[in-house]
């Protein structure tokens, strides 16, 4: 039996003041580079909703982060270069851009998924 893929799946809204272009452009030359050069990242992509179809969803975007196994989450987030990086996100594009509040829920969601299904 194939070995199963173990995702990431990071959902989130930027604050409602920032310039969207700017935002995806800092996505597309800083975040996504240094996602994907992480060790412990398979592959790392930025996504966002441009129309929901059925029902509403708590936010705009979400990140599908590809990692080793199912201890993942704590090789990548457990980095310290990935923990300075979420707290410079959180400052410059949170909804409430306070890194050392205990709760970042409302700057972001973060599921450790498995894969139950796929080709092949």
């Amino acid at each position: 039996m194939a070995k199963k893929s173990v995702m990431i799946l990071l959902t989130y809204t930027p604050r409602e003041d920032v310039p969207l272009e700017e935002y995806h452009a800092w996505l597309r030359d800083v975040d996504n580079p240094f996602f994907n050069s992480r060790a412990g990242v398979k592959h790392y992509t930025n996504w966002r909703v441009v129309e929901p179809k059925v029902g509403s969803p708590s936010f705009t975007h979400f990140d599908l982060l590809y990692v080793e196994d199912m201890d993942g989450f704590e090789a990548v987030f457990g980095d310290e270069a990935v923990a300075e990086f979420a707290k410079g996100w959180v400052r410059k594009w949170g909804k409430i851009p306070d890194p050392g509040l205990p709760d970042q829920s409302e700057n972001y969601h973060a599921y450790l998924c498995e894969e139950v299904a796929g080709p092949g």
